[in-house]
């Protein structure tokens, strides 16, 4: 009779979750369209990396699938999936490729002998054991080298490797669930252990309690200024995503950005922040702010968790998502208001691959008086640099991008997107082939 109340109770909660984030929502930035990729991942997908690793198809696109039969999975050719696993019980949690050295690294788990971090050879298609730990949660490349995070009950950690050769155990996290870790841009850690957000100051760890499991941490990248988001909790109706408030190597306090059931994942799209949950919680757009409006994306896909986000390569700045019955593929679609926004240049962007060079004049028209940036994008969504941030009047304007991203470093010959957003709304994105 107790467990059917609170049955009752949680259904009820969820429902009304999801009414106040339906009644705020707005129309901002819609995605309107999903498509489901590669029709044979019909199961969990709890990771996905791009690699530049030679041999494998669609990109290089690596796949994590979780449970039994799962394992490391890519695509040799369109039509070939593999998936490599090193026990009929053991899934993949997560992966990352070292590019430079034809490996993947893959930690496994299902609360078995056998969890653990494994480094796989491509060449040689076989796994070699890095460490047996219980139930890791990551493992992800950052700026400051590769780590690991495994934990659960009272045992757990965080696992550090410069080059992907030797692995020590951060002595800090001992014994601590460390579920995430992410750095901003001038290298500061942030690491989720237990109910704790932690921030590296000078070698050492601040922490602050946030009172909810933290699954999933995301930084978003700004010039001047790098933003940390959380996404906490683990079903009920006071699961939120936030804000970190820091500075001088402290956390002062977290802005709740809304509520959410069962926030899993947290990501951004478009400038709107993108969370994930898990047991029927949803996908959601939200403005990121303190009680920044929300809207449900992916409705009606039957999809029930949400393990995670990845830009796809091609449509960018489209995004895919990560289920538990496969890959969903969001549509990127935008609305034209009483503005008449185009980007063109001396070379025809619309045309795809168009060779285009740093001298290349970008010309944009502008109907009404506003506020323009534009931006140049990387093919994964990341912001390389912002070369008209201005107040505009209307009529026609140009100017050109020299091929240098925001620290005046150059960029490689490749694929980017030029972003016009006005009056904070994206009005155009177009896709160009650089060479220099």
């Amino acid at each position: 009779m107790l467990l059917s109340n609170y049955l009752s109770k949680k259904r009820i909660y969820r429902f009304i979750i999801l009414i106040l984030l339906l009644s705020c929502s707005t129309l901002f930035s819609q995605i309107r369209d999903w498509d489901q990729l590669y029709q044979m991942i019909d199961r969990p997908v709890s990771d996905m990396k791009f690699s530049s690793i030679s041999g494998i198809s669609e990109y290089g696109l690596l796949f994590a699938l979780p449970g039994g039969g799962g394992g490391l999975a890519y695509f040799t050719n369109q039509d070939s999936l593999n998936i490599f696993t090193i026990a009929s019980n053991l899934g993949a949690v997560s992966i990352v490729p070292d590019n430079s050295n034809d490996r993947i690294f893959c930690a496994f788990g299902c609360f078995s002998n056998s969890d653990g971090i494994y480094e796989f050879d491509i060449a040689a298609q076989e796994f070699g054991l890095i460490g047996f730990y219980s139930y890791p949660h990551f493992v992800k490349k950052l700026s400051s080298g590769f780590y690991s995070g495994f934990g659960y009950s009272i045992e757990g950690g965080l696992f550090h490797s410069s080059n992907g050769d030797e692995w020590s155990l951060i002595d800090f996290f001992n014994f601590m669930q460390v579920t995430d870790v992410e750095e901003n841009g001038d290298g500061t850690l942030f690491v989720a252990a237990d109910h704790d957000i932690y921030i590296e100051d000078d070698g050492s760890f601040n922490s602050f309690t946030v009172g909810l499991t933290i699954n999933d941490i995301y930084v978003r990248n700004y010039p001047n200024n790098d933003e940390v988001y959380l996404a906490c909790g683990t079903g009920g109706d006071t699961n939120y995503a936030s804000r970190v408030e820091y500075e001088n190597g402290e956390i002062t306090d977290l802005t709740t950005i809304n509520i959410f059931y069962y926030p899993n994942r947290i990501y951004e799209y478009e400038g709107f922040l993108v969370v994930g949950c898990k047991d029927g919680g949803g996908i959601y757009l939200v403005e990121p702010e303190e009680n920044g409006q929300v809207q449900q994306i992916g409705a009606g896909l039957g999809i029930n968790d949400v393990y995670c986000f990845e830009f796809y390569p091609i449509y960018t700045p489209n995004f895919m998502v990560g289920t538990d019955i496969g890959v969903f593929l969001a549509t990127y679609l935008t609305s034209l208001d009483d503005k008449q926004i185009e980007i063109v240049s001396s070379i025809d962007l619309s045309n795809f691959p168009n060779p285009f060079n740093p001298t290349t004049t970008i010309e944009y028209s502008i109907q009404n008086d506003s506020k323009v940036e534009l931006s140049i994008f990387n093919i994964k969504g990341q912001k390389i640099k912002t070369i008209a941030h201005n107040e505009f009047t209307k009529g026609n304007h140009s100017t050109i991008w020299n091929g240098v991203d925001e620290s005046g470093k150059s960029v490689s010959s490749g694929v980017y997107l030029y972003k016009l957003i006005v009056d904070g709304k994206t009005e155009a994105v177009k896709k160009c082939l650089l060479l220099k």
